[in-house]
């Protein structure tokens, strides 16, 4: 628990995120000057961007659910009360944390069937492009996991 609070701590996740915007606004820059000023387009760039963005979403989910700053309907902590919220709450972790698994193991498996698959441009294996599905689902469950955990003996860090 200690390791992953000092992952957390240095942010390296919030660091990708800011690096995967900054180089997805400079390779769209590079892609639209090649293009429509040098009429020469580079034929890496739409490429490399969509990496971002898949690692982007993935990274970003995961950085949401540690910082507990999803989205979520507030009116059941109003209503029921912190109590009843607390289990309302911890019951939807363990439904995203067996969704996670099925993510994990599916990602995983869709891993094994890219494999041998590679991107047109710079011949790349899709798996390493997708292997951040069952890594970022791996993260996100090892969080979810240390949340109930912590709910459920009533310490700090849970619900």
């Amino acid at each position: 628990m200690k390791i992953l609070k000092r992952i957390q701590g240095v942010k390296i996740d919030i660091l990708f995120l800011q690096f995967s915007v900054i180089a997805l606004i400079v390779l769209s820059v590079l892609q639209v000057f090649t293009r429509y000023v040098l009429n020469a387009p580079l034929s890496w760039t739409e490429e490399v961007s969509t990496w971002f963005l898949v690692w982007m979403t993935y990274v970003g989910a995961y950085t949401l659910l540690y910082r507990d700053a999803h989205a979520r309907v507030e009116i059941i902590d109003e209503f029921f009360g912190n109590r009843v919220a607390r289990w309302v709450h911890t019951f939807w972790d363990v439904v995203i944390g067996l969704f996670l698994i099925a993510m994990a193991y599916a990602g995983i498996k869709f891993m094994y069937i890219i494999v041998y698959d590679k991107t047109p441009a710079l011949r790349l294996s899709y798996s390493v492009v997708f292997s951040v599905i069952p890594i970022a689902a791996s993260l996100m469950l090892v969080t979810i996991v240390r949340r109930v955990y912590l709910t459920i003996n009533n310490r700090e860090g849970g619900r």
